[in-house]
């Protein structure tokens, strides 16, 4: 058991104990359990002190400390009554000790905390205590002391000590519910609170006691003497069940203020008070009298002269401590005000205390109207009384921490709205208690990026995807066009037999477009990169255009002047533009108007902070914009997935708006829409600056018929049904093919061979090898060897770079006859063909 639960046992223990000497009138015995219990209160609150600190347990030793003089009083009384006998006597010496015991009561509302404040008037509270010392002296003089020597009847001598312990508790108890009453402070309203709960019932016990045995003759041993125990056990168990406030440090502050206040006022009244008590003082204490005054006004003007310099002293100290004060504001703010998140500090009470500039641009308010109000203002009302359970488990347990790594966390702003957010938390100790510092980061952008990343990572894998795909399928049409065109060539003219072969030619060259749209979707599509200026392809379309997409809509170009060069592959910006026009024509089936604009942009850190993918430099822009339909943002999410669409089945394929996409990305670029419902959709292309003039086309020459020929060519192909294919095309042309279906026999075959190899063909991409590892080797061996690469797809390498540099022959698949043979006498009766150099 505690020892302070086994003290309140004893008083309980004592009472009855009290009761039953009552019941048997013996005064000695209810006298020594009156000075037990005096003596159990003084111990109680001798153990309140040591379970405190600072204020409180200063103020705990002064109430022990004034039953111990009770305790005092108690014992000498009941020597004179009960062993001296000493009812004759006029006045008994216990008196002093039962009027002054309650002058460390009073001196306890004088108390302060160990602040610098409370140091500068030290000695003014010594001063004040000993005014209380002439007060006490002097009301026990004139009041007690001389009555009790003059030859009074005792029965007016009892009425006057009525009167006066009377008033003396009276006053005390009202004083003690004051302080308890206007103070803010928990910590002083539990001291204040629970002594003037005591002493309002004891003095109202104890006027009654004394009233009956001067006005009634009670005599000692009697049932009325519990109305001095009973308090007494209560107070025992106000000071054992007291415990002190977690947050003792704002109430400290507060008692400080209030008590010099009281001290203030007590260098003015005490003087008086001894003033109007002399003036009731006998002739022969006239001498007494005077000092009494004298005393208590030097003591008023000393501490008034002390007062003056410590207020001076102090005046000075605050004016360098608000100097210091706004230096260091100067330099928390300035950090507070550049943060690039809002913050917020808050008080246990939830109060928004302090805030920054970012505070205002993130929720919308003014800081005016922040400051005192709840932090829960800023949290959605969904989240507010989980918010409240956070901010009350970080005051139980302050530490510096992050909410929203497995929280979703929402701010709310004025206007209604809600946006994510990120909190750290840090403790901040203050005067008035912990605090809490709220670092709350706007991740709106943040996940907008996340959101626009995993876009971008979900579009590489179709990409990816799609161009493997495309890769087998060109194999499959380039030896399903090849086939049908030959057997469509032999069979007879207008049969049934000629023209199946046709539907299936003209079926694989459809196949071939698709593919070529799913290539340019996944960046895998080999570009004839070229600069060019985006004005002449625009003014060059814009008839085709309109022929496309029809008189009902209006083409309006805005086309900046001094428009920089690009490099890209023309024909493949021309389809970019074709997919967007059609696009924005099935969008206004009832008409509107289509907008073409180009402008020189400089794309900054902040845009490519907010666009995932871009690069900051000089671009020049494209924008095509519509006034239609638009889109919701579910659909925005998916335009640019192969084969998503919105249109009906059989009226698109879905890999339009995907081709425009990966042509782009290929080019260096990058893309963006904006659209609405009901008010249009804007694409906007960002392609770099080319640092080179732009180049100006040249008319191509009329094809000539397909020349034979004789010369020998290196056919590298992993595919046996492409190799075989292209090995008869070949031959039937008059070529001698050199087939190697492994990278690793091609040096082994150019070693082998006695004549000249005029001609490497090859594949780009081949297992263990590329076709770029592979012309350098024969340019090792065969110096003089012309070099024509053929695939459906590049590799990494060829996609970074854009396309093949410009000395590179190719030949995209599938492809016919005819285009095999025109493309391999393009490249060996080129004039001033010189062999590619390859890196």
């Amino acid at each position: 058991m505690p020892a302070s639960r086994k003290i309140f046992v004893l008083s309980v223990v004592a009472l009855a104990c009290h009761c039953v000497t009552l019941a048997v009138h013996s005064a000695i015995a209810s006298n020594i359990i009156e000075f037990v219990l005096i003596v159990l209160a003084s111990i109680a609150c001798l153990q309140a002190a040591g379970r405190a600190f600072g204020f409180a347990r200063r103020f705990w030793r002064l109430m022990a400390v004034a039953f111990a003089l009770y305790a005092a009083g108690q014992a000498l009384a009941t020597y004179y009554d009960s062993v001296l006998h000493a009812s004759l006597l006029k006045w008994w010496p216990s008196d002093v000790l039962f009027l002054y015991h309650a002058a460390p009561m009073v001196i306890a509302l004088f108390l302060a905390d160990d602040s610098a404040e409370s140091r500068v008037y030290r000695w003014q509270h010594w001063l004040d205590f000993l005014q209380i010392g002439i007060v006490s002296f002097s009301a026990y003089l004139f009041f007690l002391y001389a009555p009790m020597r003059t030859d009074q009847r005792p029965e007016d001598i009892n009425a006057l000590y009525w009167w006066v312990f009377t008033w003396r508790n009276f006053i005390v108890g009202l004083t003690f519910v004051l302080r308890a009453v206007w103070t803010k402070s928990r910590l002083v309203k539990s001291l204040f609170g629970r002594m003037a709960v005591f002493l309002v019932l004891f003095g109202i016990c104890d006027s009654v006691f004394v009233y009956a045995q001067t006005w009634r003759g009670l005599q000692f041993g009697t049932w009325y003497e519990l109305l001095w125990t009973v308090p007494r056990v209560l107070m025992i168990w106000l000071a054992t069940s007291w415990v002190a406030p977690k947050d003792p440090e704002p109430a400290l502050k507060e008692s400080s203020s209030e008590s010099l206040l009281l001290a203030q006022f007590a260098h003015i009244a005490f003087p008086l008070l001894v003033l109007a008590m002399a003036t009731s003082a006998a002739r022969q204490q006239l001498k007494l009298a005077i000092v009494a005054v004298l005393a208590s006004f030097g003591c008023s003007s000393v501490r008034l002269l002390l007062s003056q310099r410590a207020q001076n002293a102090l005046l000075s100290r605050q004016k360098q401590s608000a100097e210091s004060l706004r230096a260091a504001e100067a330099k928390f703010r300035g950090p507070l005000e550049s943060a690039p998140d809002a913050v917020v500090v808050v008080n246990r009470d939830g109060r928004m205390v302090l805030d920054n500039a970012q505070t205002e641009i993130s929720f919308g308010y003014p800081r005016e109207e922040l400051l005192g109000k709840s932090i829960e203002m800023l949290v959605p009302e969904r989240l507010r009384q989980r918010h409240t359970g956070h901010r009350e488990g970080f005051f139980q347990q302050p530490r510096a921490r992050a909410m929203g790594e497995w929280l979703e966390l929402y701010g709310l702003q004025k206007n209604g709205s809600e946006f994510p957010v990120e909190i750290s938390l840090s403790l901040l100790e203050t005067e008035e208690g912990p605090w809490v510092s709220a670092a709350i980061r706007d991740l709106t952008e943040r996940r907008k990026l996340e959101s626009q990343f995993r876009q971008a990572q979900k579009m590489e894998s179709i990409g990816t995807l799609a161009g493997g795909i495309a890769h087998d399928f060109n194999n499959l049409l380039t030896v399903i066009l090849s086939y049908s065109s030959s057997l469509s060539q032999e069979l007879a003219k207008d049969s049934r037999q000629q023209r199946a072969a046709e539907q299936v030619a003209q079926a694989a060259e459809r196949g071939a477009a698709l593919t070529r749209q799913m290539l340019a979707f996944s960046r895998q599509q080999v570009f004839q990169l070229k600069v060019l200026n985006l004005n002449d392809i625009i003014l060059n379309l814009t008839t085709m255009l309109q022929r496309i997409i029809g008189a009902h809509i209006e083409i309006n170009t805005m086309l900046a002047e001094n428009l920089a060069p690009v490099k890209a592959d023309a024909g493949q910006l021309e389809q970019v533009l074709m997919n967007l026009s059609v696009n924005a024509r099935d969008a206004m089936p009832d008409g509107g108007r289509l907008t073409l604009e180009t402008q020189n942009v400089e794309l900054d850190e902040d845009f490519v902070r907010r666009h995932v993918g871009s690069v900051s430099g000089p671009h020049v822009m494209l924008t095509v914009s519509d006034t239609g339909t638009g889109m919701d943002a579910a659909t925005m999410a998916r335009i640019f997935e192969p084969f998503f669409t919105t249109k009906g089945p059989g009226s698109g394929t879905g890999l339009g708006l995907a081709m425009v996409y990966g042509v782009v990305k290929q080019s260096g670029g990058c893309i963006w829409v904006d659209s609405e419902v009901g008010k249009g959709t804007s694409f906007k292309i960002y392609l770099p600056r080319a640092s080179q003039a732009a180049e100006k086309d040249v008319p191509k020459k009329l094809k000539e018929a397909v020349k034979r020929g004789s010369e020998t060519i290196l056919l590298v192909e992993d595919d046996p049904a492409v190799w075989e294919l292209v090995s008869a095309m070949l031959e039937a042309q008059g070529y001698k093919v050199l087939v190697s279906q492994d990278p690793s026999d091609v040096g082994t075959i150019c070693e082998q061979h006695k004549g000249r190899i005029h001609l490497l063909l090859t594949d780009l991409i081949l297992p263990g090898m590329s076709g770029r590892e592979i012309a350098k080797r024969v340019s090792q061996l065969r110096p003089e060897v012309a070099v024509l690469f053929m695939s459906g797809y590049t590799d990494d390498a060829l996609i970074h770079s854009h396309g093949l540099d410009e000395t590179s022959a190719f030949l995209q698949k599938p492809f016919s006859s005819v285009t095999l043979g025109a493309k391999i006498r393009e490249v060996l009766e080129a004039d001033g063909f010189k062999v590619p150099k390859v890196p």
